[in-house]
């Protein structure tokens, strides 16, 4: 190929990379948030009781995590507004409320979960835990006092690199390539029993979150993205499905080696108790490496969470909302957002057992996942309010399936649960 042929193609190559690094941000953020500290906790529970068997799972919640947050971009890009904006709008208030609701019942778990998680992780290291708390309170407020949404971009998306020590501490734990593999066979997923298929349900909750639907549409919103950027938040979106699932996966094989390398140590702080195959790792460098992970998941998580929260319960009230305004111009704004995470940082001090009531609450996720999504699927379907950007028959066909085997599985166990079988 000559030289006047490849340097067009060169330059259009160009501009399509320096488009994707300027629309990247609210995708690969809310992706990266979803490996939180009650993420993290679920993959390395699944990768200490069940070896490689959950990678299967993960690597199919690929395209499901795809599917779901890419209706988000489509429903910002096509109508400007936010998830609960638009049920207000085109459903009324009170069901405006029931979708918010359910996901800041969630959320209020969740808020527990990730500064328990911060402290566990500091604790590796020696780091205090009212220290710990303290720290995460003030950078939990910094990060979004910029005034500017594209500097606290830049902010959390620095960041979300502190998560990928997890695949390092996979590298490290020095994991069999070849029962790696083999926890990818569908056969390696039968004769677990039903304990396994309840974990599948907790991953399933810890992956695909109600506040992700709501943060990936406002964040879309408020970088002020538009048509021409579909494509490149389309291709955001499945680059951090993949990256989400990388990681889960990261957890689940350095926890599953270090279980087959004979790891029986736990380790406990804040609440929740490191599982052995990660508490197995927690020496030298691997401690820093768990530490970083942990701490980084919690905090982010925290920080993208409650701004989910913030701009839903703004959203409905039609309050100023936008992290280009200041707290003078968008004060309940950011009074939600930043007194909302004190009760669970108390709790987190104070809890002695959190591990059961996180992996709990990832199986209620999938159940308060249905209500958020059921709108999600309708407002995205509806082409008086997206236009040409609607789903076709056969993307809404496989929606409805996927939301109908996730309510299947959320009713089944929640009733074990309820049952005493979980």
């Amino acid at each position: 190929m000559t030289a006047s042929v490849t340097a067009p193609l060169r330059a259009t190559s160009a501009r399509r990379a320096a488009h994707v690094l300027r629309v990247l941000g609210p995708a690969w953020i809310v992706m990266i948030a979803d490996v939180d500290a009650a993420s993290v906790i679920t993959a390395a529970q699944a990768g200490t009781s069940f070896g490689y068997a959950m990678l299967l799972p993960l690597a199919l919640l690929i395209p499901v995590l795809y599917l779901l947050q890419e209706m988000t971009s489509r429903l910002a890009i096509a109508t400007g507004r936010g998830h609960a904006e638009l049920i207000r709008e085109r459903y009324g208030m009170r069901w405006g409320v029931v979708a918010v609701g359910s996901m800041v019942a969630i959320d209020l778990v969740a808020y527990v979960a990730e500064f328990a998680g911060i402290v566990l992780g500091a604790s590796i290291v020696g780091v205090p835990a009212p220290v710990a708390v303290l720290g995460a309170l003030v950078l939990h407020t910094g990060v979004v006092l910029t005034g500017s949404y594209l500097r606290f971009e830049r902010l959390v998306l620095v960041l979300s690199l502190g998560l990928f020590a997890f695949v390092a501490l996979a590298v490290a734990a020095r994991p069999d390539p070849a029962a790696a593999l083999a926890g990818l066979s569908p056969s390696a997923q039968f004769g677990n029993g039903s304990d396994y298929l309840q974990l599948v349900v907790a991953t399933i909750g810890a992956v695909v979150m109600p506040w992700m639907l709501f943060y990936q549409q406002t964040a879309t919103v408020d970088k002020g993205l538009g048509r021409g950027d579909l494509r490149a938040a389309r291709f955001e979106t499945m680059v951090g499905a993949v990256a989400s699932q990388v990681l889960m996966a990261a957890v689940v094989v350095a926890a599953a080696a270090a279980v087959a390398a004979g790891a029986q140590a736990s380790i406990s702080a804040g609440g929740l108790v490191l599982p052995v195959g990660l508490a197995g790792l927690a020496v030298g460098g691997g401690a820093v490496l768990i530490a970083m992970g942990m701490v980084g998941a919690g905090l982010l998580a925290a920080i993208i969470i409650s701004l989910s929260s913030a701009w839903a319960w703004a959203e409905l009230f039609r309050w100023p909302r936008s992290l280009n305004l200041s707290p003078r111009r968008a004060p309940l704004f950011y009074a939600l957002y930043l007194l909302e995470i004190l009760p669970a940082a108390a709790v987190a001090l104070l809890a002695s057992d959190l591990v059961a009531v996180v992996v709990n609450a990832m199986v209620l996720n999938v159940l308060a996942l249905a209500v958020p999504l059921t709108f999600l699927i309708r407002l995205s379907s509806d082409r008086s309010v997206v236009g040409d950007l609607a789903n076709s028959r056969r993307r809404q066909a496989l929606l409805w399936a996927i939301t109908a085997a996730l309510l299947i599985l959320g009713v089944w166990s929640s009733a074990r649960l309820v049952l005493g079988g979980g």
